[in-house]
């Protein structure tokens, strides 16, 4: 499943991604940063409108005690919340995500062990795996990515989902290794025809 990427400075730049992807897939990611997790930031919380309910919104949280955002998504029509492993109490926060009848993803970075994070995945719905460093578009896929991926495969049956340098060159690759779920930002989003570029992504997985 490949699911488009929204990442968005500002409430203009978010409306004009979300008319653009909205017309091509019912499943999207919306970026929200804090500038302390990450040093950019994202569109506010508070900017986003009331979501269809015919699509599948998630939220990645690339900020700081990603709790306190919980009831606030789910009020917006949010189904899925992906939060980073160390801005918060993981085991407390996994809890309250499924509580609020939402989908828990851990998201590891590039410089998290596998080891450090092993013992969450039986309490998570899925996990997602950067492929770079979280907060930034346009950065050069971490081949280490698929190492990690092919570590967590061997412990769980679990979503395994990538975000960051998924593109044509690196999806089968990253299907090989174990992943389920590819988060695609700006090959799809900065696409002339964005229609076109998921549908080479989706011949690449098939």
């Amino acid at each position: 499943m490949i699911i488009p990427t929204i990442f968005a400075h500002n409430k203009k730049e978010f409306d004009e991604r979300l008319r653009k992807l909205a017309r091509v897939s019912g499943s999207l990611q919306i970026d929200f940063m804090d500038g302390k997790f990450v040093h950019g930031k994202s569109v506010q919380l508070r900017d986003i409108p009331k979501l269809p309910e015919r699509y599948n919104f998630e939220a990645h949280l690339m900020c700081k005690n990603p709790e306190k955002y919980i009831k606030l998504l789910k009020e917006k029509g949010f189904k899925k919340i992906i939060f980073h492993y160390g801005t918060t109490d993981n085991v407390k926060t996994i809890a309250l995500i499924k509580e609020s009848g939402m989908k828990a993803f851990l998201a590891v970075n590039p410089e998290n062990k596998t080891r450090d994070f092993c013992y969450l995945l039986e309490l998570v719905d899925g996990i997602l795996v950067m492929g770079v460093h979280p907060g930034k578009e346009h950065q050069k896929f971490i081949v280490g990515t698929l190492n990690k991926i092919r570590e967590i495969r061997k412990l769980t049956d679990k979503p395994i989902q990538v975000d960051g340098g998924v593109n044509l060159k690196t999806i089968s690759e990253l299907k090989r290794a174990g992943a389920t779920i590819f988060n695609s930002g700006s090959f799809v989003s900065e696409a002339e025809n964005p229609r076109e570029a998921l549908k080479l992504l989706n011949k690449k997985i098939k």
